[in-house]
């Protein structure tokens, strides 16, 4: 399984538009969630994979992802994007809004097993394969806004020419770590 660990994406993401943010404070605050959903997904399946499979140890996984997924959502959420990219931060909430609640179904899953054996035995299960095709719609989503933040560096040789307003002139610069296709 590739882990749904590094829902990479959030380029733009939720809330309710026309905000203060320039494109690059909006970007670099969405890559920031990015980054801090991507760490605290990695520790946990370093956590799991480490110990020995059990039914407690599978629920205990599987909460403390729901918490990281909800705290990226939530600041997603919370994000006021420029009216430039109102679209795309609405693409992006409803993306990650259907992401968690794949992953909540999925935990609900694991919670009516009565055992557990292998470390990612969920992964082969309805729940799984859904959250699996789900995830594949967010890296598709993160490499198509990565690709239009990429596009901006045509835009640097503008950056000092007076008559041309700044948010035609901006450079946005973000990684989000985009899984490739």
């Amino acid at each position: 399984m590739r882990h749904l660990l590094t829902v990479s994406l959030a380029v733009a993401l939720v809330a309710c538009g026309g905000g203060t943010l320039t494109v690059s404070e909006y970007a670099a605050e969405a890559e920031s969630l990015v980054a801090s959903m991507e760490e605290g997904f990695a520790s946990l399946d370093r956590q799991w994979e480490s110990e020995e499979p059990s039914l407690d140890g599978a629920r205990s996984y599987w909460e403390q992802r729901l918490i990281v997924r909800r705290d990226f959502l939530d600041g997603v959420e919370a994000l006021n994007p420029p009216g430039a990219i109102e679209a795309q931060h609405a693409a992006a909430v409803d993306v990650f809004n259907r992401m968690t609640t794949a992953d909540e179904a999925l935990a609900a899953a694991v919670q009516k097993y009565d055992t557990v054996t292998e470390h990612w035995q969920w992964v082969d299960t309805p729940e799984g394969r859904a959250a699996d095709a789900l995830l594949e719609e967010v890296f598709a989503f993160c490499r198509a806004s990565q690709a239009e933040y990429d596009a901006t560096r045509d835009r640097s040789a503008f950056e000092d020419v007076p008559w041309i307003p700044s948010e035609m002139s901006e450079v946005v610069s973000v990684a989000f770590g985009c899984p490739s296709s």
